[in-house]
């Protein structure tokens, strides 16, 4: 199983979000991870927010492509 897919890939198949329970969410444009509540950035996986993965799906699935925005599984 993939353990991350981009948001673009999502976008094109839905159905493969069903394949994640939670979820961390890479900026890409920024190089930075997502805290918890999307409350800002930062460089530590391990202070990441872990999100459900519809809960991360519906926060970025209008994000645009130079966000390059990544759910990478927890």
């Amino acid at each position: 199983m993939q353990s991350q897919l981009t948001q673009q890939h999502l976008k094109r198949h839905p159905d493969k979000l069903e394949r994640f329970d939670r979820v961390r969410i890479w900026s890409g444009e920024h190089h930075l991870w997502w805290r918890p509540s999307a409350a800002g950035y930062t460089p530590d996986a391990d202070e990441a927010g872990v999100y459900d993965a519809y809960d991360a799906w519906a926060r970025v699935k209008y994000c645009g492509p130079e966000k390059r925005i990544t759910l990478v599984a927890a």
